[in-house]
């Protein structure tokens, strides 16, 4: 059972979601849709005790899965987290080199095995291909059939189109039909899939581009470049080789290179917004005193972008600029990308985005 009634919710001492009311009960998955900063983060926070709240809560036997499973995952081997979550034996695989997708599907499993009666997942599906997607979804639906309760936040919407309840998170929460959170969303401009309302975008700095080599092949200076593939496939190992951190055969880039890394809180380095440019601070509404971290993953994904590309590097490597975000942002980040005047390599598992912003599309693995 996962009940709240009335949750009002606090970042940063800031509201962010007023007076929520929803329940998941045994046997059924709940999904938490809405716009970017919109709350359904907060929520999952609040639930789990991180962040202030007031209002009513009731949580039986909960057990929590963060945007960031590494979060969950304290050990360095599976056996250890098994016997620490659930008292077995299991077998012994070291965590670090699991892709993302095993770690997820793990964690779930994990959630089965720990005798909890109520689940909560936090964008579970965020940095996952297509297939690892699905197979992670399933398992997650899996939790249900086994009669916990489920709640899950996520923007990939697709995946989880035969849930028992939909609440829309904007500010508060809503409980909607399938069909009237898909014509409420956009209406209101969030997608899911497609967007006609964007934001009014402060105009991207002029860039000075630079040619690169992927796979041995040159690309011209200004080239906007989406890297795709399944998890593990080398995607951010290519970025990092374009950068110069790592060497790889084939691939070349040059300097100055601006990286956006895929958990985007990881960018801010001492958290200090003084220093970001005016315009991109405005546009977000913040000032610089504010901290990066009380914003949503997806906000502090878009101030960073942003704040890279006032920074005009001849060659922005961006890891997975949409995981976590929703369709408008999603489009103002790929309108920020075709307008800038610079070299652009983007590694994603968004192919609408790949599709739309890429003006050339290397697949790996």
């Amino acid at each position: 059972m996962i009940e709240a009634r009335c949750l009002t919710v606090y970042a940063g001492g800031e509201l962010v979601v007023k007076c929520a009311s929803f329940s998941v009960g045994p046997g059924e998955l709940a999904v938490l849709y809405g716009p970017t900063g919109g709350g359904k983060s907060s929520i999952v926070k609040a639930l789990a005790g991180i962040y202030r709240y007031s209002g009513e809560v009731r949580l039986k036997r909960p057990y929590f899965i963060f945007q960031d499973v590494d979060f969950n995952l304290l050990f360095a081997y599976t056996d250890e987290e098994a016997r620490s979550v659930a008292c077995r034996p299991a077998e012994r695989r070291e965590i670090a080199k699991m892709s993302p997708g095993q770690r997820q599907l793990f964690a779930v499993r994990l959630a089965l095995e720990s005798g909890a009666s109520a689940v909560v997942l936090d964008e579970p599906l965020a940095f996952l291909d297509p297939a690892s997607a699905l197979e992670v979804a399933e398992a997650i639906k899996r939790l249900r059939d086994r009669g916990l309760g489920v709640l899950v936040a996520e923007h990939r919407l697709e995946f989880f189109l035969d849930a028992d309840r939909f609440y829309l998170v904007d500010g508060g929460v809503e409980e909607l039909g399938l069909e009237d959170l898909l014509i409420e969303a956009s209406r209101r401009g969030y997608g899911p899939y497609f967007t006609r309302r964007s934001f009014k975008l402060p105009a991207a700095p002029r860039g000075e581009g630079c040619g690169v080599e992927l796979g041995g092949r040159p690309y011209p200076p200004g080239s906007k470049i989406a890297l795709t593939g399944p998890v593990g496939s080398g995607k951010t190992h290519t970025l990092y080789a374009l950068a110069g951190v790592v060497k790889k055969a084939g691939v070349r880039g040059c300097r100055p290179a601006g990286f956006v890394p895929q958990n985007p809180y990881l960018y801010f380095g001492e958290v200090d917004l003084s220093k970001a440019p005016r315009e991109v601070l405005e546009w977000l509404g913040l000032g610089p005193g504010d901290s990066p971290l009380r914003l949503s993953y997806g906000e502090a994904r878009l101030l960073a972008v942003l704040w890279e590309l006032w920074r005009r590097p001849r060659l922005l490597l961006l890891d997975e600029p949409t995981a976590g975000v929703d369709r408008r942002y999603a489009e103002a980040v790929g309108e920020l990308i075709s307008a800038y005047g610079g070299t652009v390599v983007f590694a994603t598992h968004d192919p609408v985005f790949a599709e739309r912003y890429g003006e050339y599309k290397i697949r790996l693995g």
